[in-house]
């Protein structure tokens, strides 16, 4: 399994990116890699699903993403995203620690890249790295959003 964490810090407190990162409308404005964003009304809610696809490693990978737990004051989320194809689900956990009005992001990812390590040992490589960049350009592109906001 590999795990990638990425954390930015964002000049805003945790309720201007609440806007960005807990209203589903607007996920799509911050996550560049989404191919496919089809979320309940209640997106990100403990239970609530989302269709899902995302640009991988080059590859689209579709299913359905679900919330495994949210907690509305501290925006932590953590959430599950079952593949439409043979590819193992994978885990991501993002928390928001507020100090002085600022907010430190931190996005977690757990997931396992298919086949043997041996065989396939540059294709993770290169899995892991891109994958790496894409959280990295997420979490920039919410910082962009957060301190850009008019309010």
């Amino acid at each position: 399994m590999t795990t990638i964490i990425k954390s930015v810090e964002i000049n805003a407190p945790r309720d201007v990116i609440r806007k960005y990162y807990a209203h589903p409308v607007n996920t799509p404005r911050w996550s560049h890699v989404l191919t496919e964003w089809e979320p309940e009304a209640a997106w990100p809610k403990t239970g609530t699903t989302a269709k899902m696809g995302i640009k991988s490693g080059g590859i689209n990978v579709k299913g359905v993403a679900t919330t495994l737990a949210y907690d509305e004051e501290t925006m932590t989320h953590h959430w599950r995203h079952e593949n439409e194809h043979s590819m193992p689900p994978f885990e991501s956990w993002y928390t928001f620690d507020e100090v002085d009005g600022k907010t430190t992001v931190t996005a977690k990812v757990d997931y396992t890249v298919p086949g043997s390590f041996l065989g396939k040992a540059l294709d993770k490589l290169f899995v892991e790295r891109q994958n790496a960049k894409d959280i990295e350009q997420g979490l920039l592109n919410l910082k962009l959003l957060a301190e850009a906001d008019p309010d």
